[in-house]
């Protein structure tokens, strides 16, 4: 599973998200709105390791859960080694650190009864009489028949008073170069939902922050991507993953494209799969670049997953295949929600962010 595929793993899977909630979707009633600022002065291409800081625990005045810092931390790693960045645990060793802050505020507001008037339509009727009719020759039987027409009457109703509000979660990161502790990169993003996990509609928010709804990157690539590095056998096995969660407590990597004509697509894997095992193993909050290390195999070399689908267990057995043989076959990637399929080759695939149409991209609901 080769890096240059990750960062095209994520864009073609949110491009993608369109009817019914999956990992990684949130219901949303507005687009969010984003703020992003750089450092003009940064160079950013000096910048290969990061660590995070937690500070709700340090701070005694703040109002955020350490644990709910701690889950948005984790998103946030994750996000960041998928940009090409090589996560290190202690500060003293990164190049740059982030810190993030959060807030969930719920917002009501009364809307009072309201009385409307609308035309009800009555339809017309008509009505058969029997009756004794007499004459000169006797009395008989007969009929007479009445038609009242339709008319309109006012029909008047009242909707009762009642209360409406959303959640607006806001996410804000800042990116601090190590040597001087100045902020070189700062963003904030904010959305109103009926999702009230901060958990969740953070991890959402979280592609706001690095990836415009155009395509463009808010945060910049690594210049020199160490992800890479750690991808040194030559076998692949042609899937994408994100590290997802659906409960704010527990991530796995979830399938999030499926390249045609390789062994995941022959395999029947699909995007959304939940990834629970990888030969035998918890991927239980595991970080991307651990999945990353147990994705790399040799050619012909042997993979075995599990993956959870529609609450299924299923297990799946890879066999891993040549880089370059993949390079020259595997020139269509699936994506759920797509359209057709998306044609690329891995020339083009740096190229994308420029390319894709993505005007609704995080309209994951319609």
């Amino acid at each position: 599973m080769k890096s240059r595929f990750s960062l095209l793993s994520l864009l073609l899977f949110l491009a993608g998200c369109a009817q019914q909630l999956k990992p990684g979707m949130m219901l949303v009633y507005s687009q969010p709105l984003v703020q992003v600022e750089k450092d003009l002065d940064a160079n950013f291409g000096e910048y290969l390791n990061f660590a995070v800081h937690p500070t709700a625990e340090l701070d005694s005045s703040s109002k955020m859960n350490p644990l709910i810092e701690k889950q948005l931390l984790f998103a946030l790693r994750n996000r960041l080694e998928l940009f090409g960045y090589r996560y290190v645990d202690n500060i003293e060793e990164a190049d740059f650190y982030l810190g993030l802050y959060y807030s969930n505020e719920y917002k009501s507001i009364y809307i009072p009864p309201t009385v409307s008037t609308i035309p009800w339509y009555v339809p017309g009727q008509t009505q058969t009489t029997y009756m004794n009719l007499y004459g000169s020759t006797g009395s008989h039987w007969g009929t007479a028949t009445t038609t009242t027409p339709g008319y309109y009457i006012p029909m008047t109703y009242t909707t009762p008073g009642r209360y409406v509000g959303a959640y607006y979660p806001c996410i804000s990161a800042s990116m601090f170069d190590k040597s001087t502790n100045r902020v070189v990169w700062s963003a904030r993003a904010v959305v109103s939902t009926p999702e009230n996990n901060v958990s969740l509609s953070g991890q959402w928010l979280l592609n706001y922050l690095l990836v415009t709804k155009e395509g463009k990157p808010n945060f910049p690539f690594c210049s020199d991507p160490r992800e890479r590095q750690d991808d040194l056998k030559k076998g692949v096995f042609g899937c994408g993953f994100l590290i997802l969660t659906l409960d704010g407590n527990n991530f796995y990597p979830v399938i999030t494209a499926v390249w045609a004509k390789s062994p995941t697509n022959r395999a029947g894997l699909k995007v959304y799969d939940i990834i629970t095992e990888i030969d035998a193993q918890s991927t239980l909050n595991l970080p991307r670049s651990k999945i990353r290390a147990m994705f790399d195999k040799n050619t012909g070399d042997g993979l075995m997953l599990t993956v959870n689908r529609d609450s299924k267990s299923l297990n799946v057995s890879l066999v891993a295949e040549a880089e370059e043989e993949a390079q020259s076959k595997w020139q269509k990637v699936k994506c759920a929600g797509s359209k057709g399929k998306i044609t690329m080759t891995t020339k083009q695939a740096q190229e994308l962010l420029g390319n894709i149409d993505r005007a609704e991209l995080f309209n994951l609901i319609p």
